[in-house]
This record gives C-alpha cells, structure tokens and sequence, in this order.
C-alpha cells in the first residue's frame, strides 16, 4: 500500500521553525546592539527651528537609527549647546564632542580650501556640486583637508540657491556697496572685501540682532524660508537675488575619526547613504517652500528684487580674482578649484547640448 506524505507542508514546518529562529536572532542582536550602543553627540552650529536646515538633522539620525537597527545613535545640540559655534571643527576632532552638523565656509581661516565644500561663487548649481563631490573628485579632497584636525567630513544635506541677501538701504549700483558692513562668511567675503564691502563673520544665531542694532548693514543667511523665520523683514526692506555668493551650498556632517573607525563597514555605509538620502530629501523639500515666504515678505513691505546687472558682473570678475589669488597662496586650494574647474568643463560640455533655450 502507498503510504501519502506532505513533504511540502512538513518541510515547510523545518524551513519555517529554523526562520523564525534566526529572525529571534537577528532581533536579539539588534537589541543588544541598541542596548549597548552610545549615545553620539551631535553638534549643530545652526539655531534650531529653521525649515529644512534643523528638520534635516532630524531626517538623519532618524535614517541612520533606522539603517542600523538603534546601533548607531545620534543625539542633537542646537548652537552653542556643547560647543561655540566656530569651534565645533577643533572640538569634533580632539573627541570632546563626537560629530558636528556645520557649514565648511567656517573653517576657512583655518583651511582657505574649506571654502570650495561650503558653496563656489557664481558656480554650480546642486546637481552639478553633488556631482563633481562624488564623482568628480571632490570628496577625497575635502576629506583630505580636515585630516589634520581628525575628521572626517561628507556633504549631508544640499541647500538650493539662496538669496543675495538683506539690506538695510537700497542697492542701485556698486558704489553702494562701498562701505557696506555685510555678514557674510566664506569667499563670499573676500569677493565684497574687493569691491568695497566689509564682510564681518556672525554667527547665525546672532544675525538679527546685528541688524537690528546696526553693527551690520547688510546680511545673507539663507533662502527666503529660512530668512522668514529668522525674522530679517522686520529690520531691513531690501531682499536681493540672485544668490551669487551660494547658488548652491552644503551642510556638512563631520565625525571624530577615532569614532567613525570603529564603527563597522555596514555602519559606516549605513551613514554615508543617509547623508545622501538628506541631501536629495533637502533639495526637493527647500524646491517648494519658497514661495509663502516671498509672498510674506511683500505684504511686509519688503522689496523684493534682482541686484542690478552692473553690480552682478562686478562681483563676478572680483570672483575669479580672488580664486585665482587664493589658488596661488594655498595648495589645497588649488588643488580642489583645479579639481572642480576640470569637472565642471566636462559636465557643462553634455549638458549644454542639451539646453532647450
């Protein structure tokens, strides 16, 4: 007599048994990887609140949580909690805070080529950055910048152009600029050094009131989001575009090396692909907030416009000079705008084939 078996159901009883096992497994070890995980501090030298620029913090860790099951965690400070502002680079690599969220312009007293990873003058726009980053070169040079200081930094959130900035009186050609004591940081500020400005460095969280009371007559800070929540309507009526100084810029994150080496290939992965998924989440989010602020700001009584044509080309042949003169005086600066210049003139050769105007 033929016996009849199930060795489909019974064997997927086994197959079932041993994968409920080793998904127990998995779990326990994600929970003991999150039991014993530390707590990593997370220096911001930005105030919190600001669309996009503090939400995008939050979009990070909470993506780096995710990837590696709670076993690496970040823990964020808002500007000046753990740090000032100006030194969270220094104190990031002499361990004394385990990661910072920052701008590279900071650090560019230290480092002249710092400024390149911060935003390129009447350069690219965020594509074309984030291109020339990952698959131009970029990002081995800007980690080789901050290699002395034990860091290791990656670009971890893209900011779209901002505006030309605030100003307390109007702008109707380049001899009102001379004189002008204007917030900006970066090349940004020696390109206004060289056509009469005086660029004085601020820390974000400090900008209003520096406008407010006059120590400075002019700022940029931003796009129109992040300036309306700043407040800079009530204080200055001139709003000017475009963002020559920043037609594209980076937040960067930065992590003590002896941190970033112990952690494991797969974590190490986990951080580098949440950076990125927050600089395409940044571009697309900062894409369609702009609008309600412009639209605020004209019913304050803001002038909102273009600077005029002949102050745009001033700035941008004192641009080229002041690249040039930086690449002269600084290796790594040369290194890293020859680097960039190069990618640019292969980019620009594809993409202008297919310009439709």
């Amino acid at each position: 007599m033929t016996r009849t078996t199930t060795p489909t159901r019974a064997g997927s009883g086994r197959i079932g048994k041993r994968l409920l096992g080793a998904i127990a497994g998995v779990a326990l070890m994600a929970s003991a990887g999150a039991a014993g995980a530390r707590e990593l501090s997370l220096q911001s030298t930005f105030p919190g609140g600001f669309p996009v620029l503090s939400e995008s913090i939050d979009y990070f860790i909470r993506n780096v949580d995710n990837a590696t099951a709670g076993q690496v965690k970040f823990k964020a400070y808002d500007a000046g909690k753990l740090s000032p502002p100006f030194e969270v680079l220094g104190n990031v690599g002499n361990g004394s805070i385990d990661s910072g969220w920052s701008y590279a312009g900071y650090w560019a007293g230290k480092y002249p080529a710092a400024n390149l990873f911060g935003s390129i003058p009447f350069g690219p726009d965020a594509i074309k950055y984030l291109a020339w980053i990952y698959e131009g070169g970029g990002l081995a040079i800007w980690q080789e910048i901050y290699a002395k200081d034990n860091v290791v930094p990656m670009p971890c959130g893209t900011i779209i152009s901002e505006a030309a900035g605030w100003f307390r009186k109007e702008i109707k050609s380049l001899d009102d600029m001379k004189g002008l004591k204007f917030r900006i940081g970066g090349l940004g500020g020696k390109i206004l050094a060289k056509v009469g400005a005086t660029p004085t460095a601020v820390p974000a969280s400090e900008v209003y009131l520096a406008l407010e009371t006059g120590k400075i007559d002019a700022t940029e800070l931003s796009y129109p989001a992040i300036d309306q929540k700043a407040g800079f309507s009530r204080v200055a009526k001139n709003y000017y575009f475009p963002g020559w100084h920043q037609p594209s810029g980076f937040i960067e994150f930065l992590i003590n090396k002896g941190v970033w080496d112990k952690f494991t290939p797969g974590q190490r992965l986990a951080v580098e692909e949440a950076c990125k998924a927050t600089s395409l989440w940044a571009i697309t989010r900062a894409s369609v907030i702009q609008k309600p602020a412009l639209e605020a700001f004209q019913k304050d009584g803001v002038k909102v416009g273009r600077l005029p044509d002949t102050v745009l080309a001033a700035l941008e042949k004192a641009s080229t000079e002041v690249m040039d003169e930086e690449a002269a005086r600084d290796p790594l600066f040369k290194k890293a705008l020859e680097s960039y210049r190069a990618f640019s003139a292969i980019y620009d050769e594809y993409n202008n084939l297919n310009r439709l105007k």
